[in-house]
Order: C-alpha cells, then structure tokens, then sequence
C-alpha cells in the first residue's frame, strides 16, 4: 500500500513537472484590435468532422510543408465546431509572408483582409500542445467581460516560433 502511494505521489510530481515545463502556468493577454494588414495562408480547405482521419491528415500535411514554406502553423475555422456539432469549416495551413512559392499538393493561398475586429489572446513560452486550451477560453472569456458578441464564422489559430501563440475570435 505504501508503494502504491508513493507511486501516485511520484506520477503526480511528473505531470505537475511536464505542466510546468510546457509552459502550463502562463496566462494569456488579450486584447480588442482591428487588423492592419491582410494575412497570407497556404493550406486546405476542410469541412467535415473533426474526428475523422482526414482533419489529422491536414494537420500533419501543414507540419510537414512548415520547413519548405517558412510559415507559422495557422487555422482558420469559419464556424463555430460546439454549435455545429463538431463539424466545422477551416482552412489547415500555415500563415507566410511569400505567396510567390510554390506550393505542395492540395495546397491553396487564401487571404485573410485586413480591416477583422477580432479578440485577440497571445501566449509566450507554452507549448502548442497546451496553448489551445489556454486561449480560446481566455478570448471568449473576454468577449463576454467586455460585452462584445462574437461573429461565430472567424476563428484563427497561429502557432509560431519561439512557442509563441495566438487566438483572434472575430466580434462585431
């Protein structure tokens, strides 16, 4: 009984540890903005479940074209997954700066104009495995403090170096 304690209390110091490790302690900031300047995806279209094997598959096909592409793993879902039951609109991509490149199988440009009202939350120095869950509930919290009403068709994902992560949430 006493191993089985001491394991559980090990085991629970290895998650804490690999918690903070990945940045688990950091809380985002958020802010109200009006995007500037048009931003630049090369990616796949995506509609469908997001349980099935092809919405990985785009995932791992952004992973894979991020070293030739020099971008910044980026996601646009056009509808809100909850109110749709889980099936969603996207574009799987990267976010890049060059649209001159050639881009691999399946993959298109897409635009994303400048002029978006957005609720923006950013995180440093946590990992992509963690910034998700970090994010969408700090931007949607703030959506609703400070009384906006979210669009429900515009939210990006960007994941860049240096573990450095955004979520915009389009308000009206």
């Amino acid at each position: 009984m006493r191993y089985l304690f001491l394991a559980i209390i090990l085991l629970t110091l290895i998650a804490a540890g690999t918690y903070v490790y990945l940045g688990g302690t950091h809380e985002p900031k958020t802010t109200l903005e009006t995007t500037a300047a048009p931003l630049y995806l090369a990616g796949q279209p995506f509609h469908g479940k997001v349980t099935g094997d092809a919405f990985g598959t785009l995932f791992r096909q952004a992973k894979d074209a991020q070293a030739r592409l020099h971008g910044d793993l980026a996601n646009l879902y056009l509808n809100d997954p909850e109110t749709a039951h889980d099936t969603i609109r996207a574009f799987i991509g990267l976010a890049v700066t060059d649209t001159t490149q050639a881009l691999p199988t399946g993959f298109h440009y897409r635009v994303v104009p400048p002029g978006q009202r957005v609720l923006a939350a950013r995180l440093k120095g946590v990992s992509y495995l963690l910034a998700p869950n970090k994010l969408y509930p700090a931007a949607l919290e703030a959506v609703k403090a400070q009384k906006l009403t979210q669009r429900g068709d515009f939210y990006l994902e960007r994941f860049g170096a240096n573990e450095e992560s955004e979520v915009w949430v389009g308000v009206k």
